[in-house]
């Protein structure tokens, strides 16, 4: 596999895991308006909120992540595998942040509910799916000097 493609698998992988949490996500605003009487407008404001903090959180924190993940693939030499996809110790944070979201679906009580817990969901999924955009556009290249 070349390293163009690979890039396409992760940016495409980012984007099928923030919309997996985005509908994760609306399933547990679901749960908080049938099991916890939350109230449509309390969910709405909610929902918003998570997608305006997903918005910024995908355009200036989890984009500087994925152009670092680019440049590090665009490093490697080719033939590349699939295993080049991510750096060796991001394969041991993707445990951790699926443990932390069991964590907090288990103990949304203590946290505000589900509809916290579904602002997390959301937020964190449209993050992923903004900054996967990285992945499919080409870096601006610099413009080169002038000769006088």
């Amino acid at each position: 596999m070349n390293k163009k493609r690979l890039t396409t698998i992760a940016g495409g992988l980012w984007c099928i895991i923030g919309f997996v949490l985005v509908v994760r996500g609306l399933g547990l605003y679901h749960l908080a308006e049938i099991e916890q009487n939350s109230t449509e407008i309390a969910i709405t404001i909610s929902g918003i909120i998570a997608g305006l903090i997903g918005l910024v959180k995908g355009k200036f924190v989890l984009s500087k992540t994925a152009h670092r993940n680019k440049a590090r693939i665009h490093n490697l030499i080719d033939p590349v595998g699939i295993q080049d996809i991510f750096s060796k110790p991001f394969y041991f944070l993707i445990p951790m942040m699926m443990g932390l979201g069991i964590m907090l679906r288990s103990f949304n009580q203590y946290l505000g509910g589900y509809i916290v817990v579904a602002a997390i969901y959301c937020g964190i999924g449209m993050a992923l799916i903004i900054s996967s955009r990285v992945y499919w556009f080409a870096d601006p290249e610099a413009p080169e000097p002038e000769n006088p």
